[in-house]
């Protein structure tokens, strides 16, 4: 068995602003939605994200959905993350500025709209 990549599901109350969140300031496309904007589907890439709202009829939601909760981070890989970072940094609530880390990576977080943490990193000397 062959595992490709990971299509993380990010659940969002407010569908439209976060397709505009990651179109205008992630420079993502939007792939696909649904009439209702129940769903949508994202890409930049070779990164895919599917954005769905706490309505829609999938067997993980709960009726008591108030926010999106999620205690890990999206770790996007880019050779350009300086490069990504200036893009950014100014377009979005950021969680820590690019650096160097002890574990051998270059990168920084921001929160898309929802409070989601991405982090955008390359291997140092790559």
């Amino acid at each position: 068995m062959e595992l490709i990549a990971p299509i993380p599901a990010l659940t969002t109350p407010s569908m439209k602003e976060t397709v505009d969140f990651y179109v205008s300031v992630l420079e993502f496309t939007c792939n696909a939605h649904d009439d209702q904007w129940r769903f949508a589907s994202i890409h930049k890439d070779d990164v895919t994200l599917e954005l769905v709202h706490p309505q829609a009829p999938l067997p993980y939601h709960s009726e008591l959905f108030t926010e999106p909760v999620f205690t890990g981070a999206i770790c996007i890989h880019t050779e350009q993350v300086d490069e990504f970072w200036e893009k950014v940094k100014d377009k979005a609530e950021v969680c820590f500025p690019v650096q160097d880390f002890d574990y051998g990576m270059r990168e920084f977080g921001i929160y898309d709209n929802n409070g989601y943490l991405l982090q955008f990193c390359r291997p140092i000397g790559a």
